[in-house]
């Protein structure tokens, strides 16, 4: 290759290596920097999803175990947290408010992160019987410490995933 037409292209080369590894890093970091920058709403107790459903390998059903079974996934018990935590770490400052909560007789009042509208019907357990993974809609939780949306579960995104998937549109399907 000629050395003059070398010298001559490679300032636009390296401007171009420059903005494509912009763009690069941009797409890798950016699921990780939206997570940072919207983690979730805080909640009354830091549990991490990361530890427990990604590092522990902790099923999501384990803690939300009605979702196979019923309409409503649901909120673990206190008491389904302190099978571990009365011997796991039991002293662990953030983990008391779960013994208070269990000694006032009272659940944890976790801030809901996916809400669908009281008149759509959602069944969690028909979508599991049909073989779609909690991820599918909620994310990569186990890559999350706070939960955060990911998804906008709106109609749009229902009615795309049926389409997707020869599932009925009809609207008695959702509105009930």
């Amino acid at each position: 290759m000629d050395p003059e037409l070398i010298r001559r292209l490679l300032p636009r080369f390296k401007r171009f290596a420059g903005m494509a590894s912009i763009v690069l890093v941009v797409a890798g970091v950016g699921t990780y920097a939206a997570a940072r920058m919207n983690p979730g709403p805080a909640q009354p107790i830091p549990f991490s999803h990361r530890l427990h459903a990604g590092k522990k390998d902790i099923s999501c059903f384990f803690c939300h175990s009605d979702a196979d079974r019923s309409s409503h996934a649901g909120m673990p018990a206190v008491e389904k947290c302190l099978l571990c935590h009365q011997v796991i770490i039991p002293d662990f400052g953030p983990i008391q408010p779960l013994r208070e909560a269990r000694l006032a007789g009272k659940g944890v009042p976790w801030v809901r992160v996916n809400v669908v509208p009281d008149f759509v019907y959602f069944n969690h357990q028909i979508h599991l019987a049909r073989g779609f993974d909690c991820g599918r809609c909620h994310g990569d939780v186990k890559q999350m410490d706070r939960i955060h949306k990911v998804n906008r579960m709106d109609m749009a995104f229902c009615v795309n995933c049926h389409q997707q998937n020869g599932a009925s549109t009809d609207c008695w399907v959702c509105h009930r």
